[in-house]
């Protein structure tokens, strides 16, 4: 992928997230400290954040760095292991209650446990 067309991704997912949470572009500059046309620049991939930036708008959203990645980095071409989750999944995961997180977490522990058996 070229720079462009991944500073879109990013800025979309931002948006994403953003709208999800219920708030406007202002909401969101006012929380990071920047101005509402940077966030719009963020958003419409003109510009790209600061990594402090990114990490202050990933806590602000309620999300992870793989959600704003998503579609950017190929997967395929990784020399790791690790899957990555569905960023709408893990957004939905974050958004539930403790005890429903506390119910997820002991159901993987367990599939996880049983599988090991098989």
């Amino acid at each position: 992928m070229n720079k462009n067309k991944d500073l879109k991704y990013i800025g979309n997912n931002i948006q994403l997230a953003r709208l999800k949470m219920g708030l406007t572009q202002e909401n969101l500059a006012e929380k990071c400290d920047v101005s509402t046309n940077y966030i719009s620049s963020l958003e419409r991939g003109i510009t790209s954040g600061s990594i402090p930036l990114i990490i202050n708008i990933c806590n602000i959203l309620n999300i992870t760095p793989n959600f704003l990645f998503n579609r950017v980095i190929d997967i395929e071409k990784l020399n790791d292991n690790i899957d990555i989750i569905d960023p709408e999944i893990l957004l939905y995961y974050s958004k539930l209650k403790s005890e429903n997180k506390t119910f997820i977490n002991q159901s993987t522990i367990h599939l996880y446990g049983m599988q090991k058996k098989r």
